[in-house]
């Protein structure tokens, strides 16, 4: 049982204190990792001896061992990616490894298809249902962002993308209503971005869909809607291809779901596409 998985497990024996630290602490642990009990204690608004006695109620013997798991939690210290890269190093070009990382790609797929049915279809709900749609993903996220926003967009003007671009973010999180959803895609360790998106989305009221690794990641802990997708890789970065294919039925079940209207949309975007020149078509200069 990871750290997440723990506190998750107590939450509901935790005093309403406790409760209120243990909280702060999994949906801001890139900032614990890095900070004092007291500074901590500060952002999170309760005191220092509250953290100490979380800690102590999740088994640690104080702040540093909780500090320490957390940082094990989120991947900064184990499996780094540069220890990863050393054993890819220590295989040398084994012949199998090419059969490994498809196979690597099979067994998350499959992983993902089996976790996800029922929130597929409730994901599909939530989006349909909102005003407006913001799709963030940054770093290595950011292709399974890009992927949904590109051809969301095709059938859907009411969708944004948060890139990030010249620090944008606020630019579309002080628009947020309860009335849109947000769809956030981050897996260990989070990026800080994807994080303040979150919090601007909670405050708003928005729906909040998480597409992410963990049944306990900062993203599925805050969301209305949680799909999840297996980054194991024999690589030495993880993989995002079971993301991908997340991102790709969602959108084949709007269309679905959407019906002629999208159909209609889709074919609109075709033609202007091709009509001004954006795609190279057989026998046109």
């Amino acid at each position: 049982m990871n750290l997440r998985e723990k506190i998750v497990g107590q939450f509901s024996e935790l005093s309403p204190e406790l409760q209120r630290a243990a909280e702060f602490s999994l949906q801001n642990a890139n900032q614990l990792v890095v900070q004092s009990m007291r500074a901590f204690a500060v952002e999170a608004g309760v005191k220092p001896a509250t953290l100490l006695r979380l800690a102590q109620r999740l088994g640690y013997n104080g702040w540093g061992e909780l500090k320490d798991a957390f940082i094990d939690d989120i991947g900064l210290r184990n499996d780094t990616y540069v220890s990863k890269a050393e054993k890819l190093i220590a295989k040398g070009t084994q012949p199998q490894l090419y059969d490994e990382v498809f196979s690597a790609h099979q067994a998350n797929l499959a992983f993902t298809q089996n976790e996800n049915q029922a929130e597929m279809e409730q994901a599909v709900t939530l989006l349909d249902a909102a005003d407006n749609v913001y799709i963030c993903g940054f770093r290595a996220s950011f292709p399974i962002a890009w992927s949904l926003f590109y051809v969301y967009r095709l059938f859907n003007r009411q969708v944004s993308l948060i890139d990030g671009l010249a620090s944008n973010i606020e630019v579309f999180t002080r628009e947020l209503t309860a009335q849109d959803c947000v769809l956030l895609t981050s897996f260990a360790p989070y990026s800080r971005e994807s994080l303040d998106v979150l919090h601007a989305a909670q405050q708003s009221g928005a729906k909040i869909i998480a597409i992410t690794d963990s049944p306990v990641s900062p993203l599925a802990q805050a969301a209305d809607c949680t799909l999840l997708f297996s980054i194991d890789s024999p690589s030495f970065f993880p993989s995002v291809v079971s993301g991908m294919g997340l991102a790709e039925c969602l959108l084949a079940m709007l269309v679905a779901r959407h019906g002629r209207d999208a159909v209609h949309k889709i074919e609109n975007a075709e033609r202007y596409l091709i009509e001004s020149g954006a795609y190279v078509v057989p026998g046109k200069s």
